[in-house]
């Protein structure tokens, strides 16, 4: 048995079990999840809000609209990427009739989803209940993804899918949960292929996990299916053929769409300026006709977990380089405990590191997956020769985002008051942009004093 004195008195990192863990996690800690709950219901409102926000169509959400009403009416129409979003969204259609709550639910949902789901994945990888709330209250809280929640687009659908994958993949016990993995990361590429660096994970965690590597080919081939799939269905339902050389041959003109745009958007990005970031826009805004309040739709996310992220992504990184390669490696091939709900306390991985996250070297195989996946996506985007925008950051951002909740949990278990005040200051600058996420009225003014001049 490790000695009780190893292990941090005010960590929530080896809990016994779920249900009276987080009670008294609740119960003793009540201020901290009184901040983050408050965090949590800001976001709901906000996402809520005036929902679905008007009958004119948004930024680019007539891209997709066209498409899936297209997808209705069995009738081909060119597509800027592959066919599951829009089928998704023909789907409500059909449901609700074509109007603003058919065309936006699919992204509210799977923008609610990518919630719960990214708290699941901090929850499996800093074995933290409080940690997995703080994930949960930043996304949920944070304007990035309520503006890409309220919107006709398939952004949300392209995370969630991809962020459901990673949770399977890496508490997978044998081929079955390989194989769903492979599922849920095939749906996310068949939304868009920047979800592609999702299946190349999962790949690798496979790889690396000694009872998981003879299923290592199930993951492209499960992708392989679902993408193939969606898109002989959607080729089939608009008047074509379903066979693998009508797939290859849509998916070549998709390519070649892609690729062959010579012009230069004035809202395109560079990646390295996302960590700033330099240019994020408006998704909507109008002005009242009659008062001249500005009703707004802004990109851009919570600046203090914007820039925070960035800080832990860099913090992640070097405690990973002092914990080791070797180390780092053997946990990969043992993988982290299957099961969340009864963690025995690890044994000591050696001696105590001073620092922000010391005692979770036992972790550091576990974190190393969400620090690989951040990576892969923003490798995507690093080597693409394709024009990019803020929007692409999403799901790398989304990554950084756990991160940082595994980061601000050490920091609330050494320091609890300053962390607590620090998340009063995330929810007050929450509170400050909330107009312009949730389309609530504001002044030009007092909009445009929120927004750096490069922001408005």
């Amino acid at each position: 048995m490790p000695d009780p004195s190893s292990v941090d008195p005010g960590s929530s990192a080896h809990l016994p079990a779920a249900g009276p863990s987080l009670r008294r996690e609740l119960r003793e800690n009540a201020p901290l999840y009184l901040v983050l709950g408050v965090l949590l219901l800001l976001g709901l409102f906000l996402r809520f809000h005036d929902m679905p926000g008007g009958t004119g169509l948004k930024f680019d959400e007539h891209h997709y609209v066209r498409v899936a009403r297209s997808n209705v009416a069995h009738r081909y129409d060119t597509a800027l990427h592959p066919a599951l979003g829009s089928l998704i969204m023909a789907g409500a259609i059909e449901l609700f009739g074509d109007g603003p709550f058919a065309w936006r639910l699919p992204a509210l949902v799977f923008g609610l989803c990518t919630v719960v789901l990214c708290a699941w994945v901090t929850r499996v990888v800093f074995k933290s209940w409080r940690a997995a709330l703080m994930a949960g209250a930043f996304i949920a809280s944070d304007g990035f993804f309520i503006g890409y929640s309220r919107v006709a687009l398939i952004d949300t659908t392209l995370i969630a899918f991809g962020i459901a994958g990673i949770a399977v993949i890496l508490t997978a016990r044998n081929g079955w949960g390989v194989l769903l993995a492979g599922l849920l990361l095939g749906a996310s590429a068949s939304v868009k292929l920047s979800g592609v660096p999702f299946i190349a994970a999962a790949a690798a965690v496979c790889l690396a996990r000694r009872r998981l590597r003879w299923y290592v080919p199930l993951v492209p081939l499960a992708a392989a299916l679902v993408f193939y799939a969606q898109t002989a269905f959607h080729l089939m339902l608009t008047g074509g053929s379903g066979s693998l050389s009508a797939a290859i041959a849509e998916h070549r003109r998709l390519l070649h769409s892609h690729f062959s745009f010579t012009g230069v958007n004035p809202l395109s990005s560079k990646w390295y300026t996302w960590f700033v970031p330099a240019r994020p826009f408006f998704l909507w805004r109008d002005v009242e006709a009659v008062g001249g309040n500005v009703h707004a739709l802004h990109m851009l996310g919570n600046p203090l977990l914007w820039w925070g992220s960035s800080v832990a992504v860099i913090l992640c990184a070097i405690f990973l380089a002092r914990v080791g390669w070797r180390r780092v490696w053997r946990q990969l091939q043992d993988g982290a405990p299957p099961s969340v709900e009864a963690d025995a306390p690890a044994p000591p991985a050696g001696p105590a590191r001073p620092g922000l996250l010391a005692g979770l070297e036992p972790r550091a195989g576990a974190l190393f997956w969400v620090f690989l996946t951040w990576a892969g996506s923003l490798g995507f985007w690093v080597l693409s020769l394709r024009e990019a925008y803020l929007y692409h950051f999403l799901p790398i951002y989304m990554f950084a985002l756990i991160m940082l909740a595994g980061v601000w949990d050490r920091w609330y278990a050494r320091r609890p008051l300053a962390a607590l005040i620090g998340l009063c200051a995330v929810l007050e600058v929450a509170l400050l942009y909330a107009p312009m996420w949730g389309e609530l009225p504001i002044t030009e003014a007092a909009l445009n004093a929120r927004l750096f001049p490069f922001w408005r």
